[in-house]
């Protein structure tokens, strides 16, 4: 599948799409409301997401059901693929991990994609597809910057580092200056890039703050050594170092948002909506399954309660195919837990 883009976007937001897309699948297969999306506030064209998965399943030879499964399992592959890269690839089991699901359209696909992986759990937090862009506007500013020195520990310039660890530092004070923070809430570290003589590639080594002395260059080049050991498996103690490059970070701290008062929950009866056909793959067949569709905000606390179920909100639609068990818990997440 290709995204078929911001304008017209999906064939189901009905704006003259005529391209199959992700959205188009779910669609298809009942998994998000037609009357119910954004919170109510857009509805979705059922038939136009039929025409074009109709089309695609003519090409390939397969049913409406199949054509639409198809799409998603391709995404969820994709998805799945990315964090072998991040996890396998780099000798980590996620079988050890729970998948967070973020993003508008995370929890339609994170326990399939944790199911891909071997994954146990998933775990859907309060407001997925606002969790990036709250984590953007309450993180810290921050800010590098760096000037290149070529010294030697053979003959290293302390006033010169000194003075250009103050000159690095002054131009962020200046820049979050700009950013409206005061000095006050801002807190520098310093590192340099060293190697040995004649090396072509460098560590980055902690330099400590304040006045640089013959002390606390020693120190770090003590660290460099320590540091290559661990890296490479030996050092060369004799060798003289190389200061290549300083480099100074800023962390402004900015205020944090409080934490949200956790939902009054509430009971399943009072949580569903109404109880529609959806597609899932239960084994090597599709099935065309009853599933209640709950609001998330209603659904009762530290209650578990078996998939299928549809769980939505606003801002996102929660997927739990057969076999699994959801719990809304106290702290605002929703915890969904895969089967064998």
């Amino acid at each position: 599948p290709e995204s078929a883009g911001a304008q017209p976007g999906p064939a189901a937001y009905g704006r003259g799409g005529e391209r199959p897309t992700v959205t188009d699948a779910h669609v298809v297969l009942g998994r998000l409301h037609p009357t119910n999306f954004l919170g109510g506030e857009m509805s979705l064209d059922v038939a136009a997401a039929e025409r074009v998965v109709d089309g695609l399943a003519e090409q390939l030879g397969l049913s409406r059901a199949e054509a639409a499964e198809g799409v998603l399992t391709i995404v969820n592959a994709n998805m799945a693929n990315a964090i072998r890269s991040r996890t396998v690839q780099k000798g980590l089991d996620p079988r050890d991990f729970t998948l967070v699901a973020f993003g508008g359209a995370g929890p339609l696909h994170g326990v399939e994609v944790a199911h891909a992986l071997g994954i146990p759990s998933v775990l859907v937090p309060p407001y997925p597809g606002i969790t990036s862009a709250v984590g953007l506007l309450t993180t810290d500013l921050k800010y590098d910057t760096m000037k290149t020195e070529f010294q030697t520990s053979e003959a290293p310039d302390v006033d010169r580092l000194t003075g250009d660890f103050a000159t690095l530092e002054l131009q962020l004070t200046e820049q979050f200056a700009v950013d409206g923070l005061s000095p006050r809430d801002v807190d520098f570290s310093r590192s340099g890039d060293l190697r040995y003589v004649g090396q072509g590639y460098e560590l980055r080594v902690p330099f400590p703050p304040g006045e640089v002395t013959a002390a606390t260059l020693n120190g770090v080049f003590e660290a460099f050594h320590r540091q290559h050991k661990v890296e490479y498996g030996h050092v060369f103690a004799d060798s003289p170092l190389e200061i290549v490059n300083i480099r100074v970070t800023g962390t402004g701290r900015m205020p944090k948002i409080a934490k949200p008062e956790p939902a009054a929950g509430g009971s399943l009866d009072e949580a569903l909506l109404e109880t529609r056909d959806c597609v899932f793959r239960v084994g090597d067949d599709l099935k065309t399954l009853p599933t209640p569709l709950y609001a998330r905000e209603r659904l009762p606390l530290d209650q578990p309660f078996p998939g299928p179920a549809v769980i939505l909100q606003k801002d996102t639609t929660t997927v739990a195919p057969p076999g699994t068990t959801l719990t809304a818990e106290r702290g605002g997440n929703l915890m969904i837990r895969l089967g064998r």
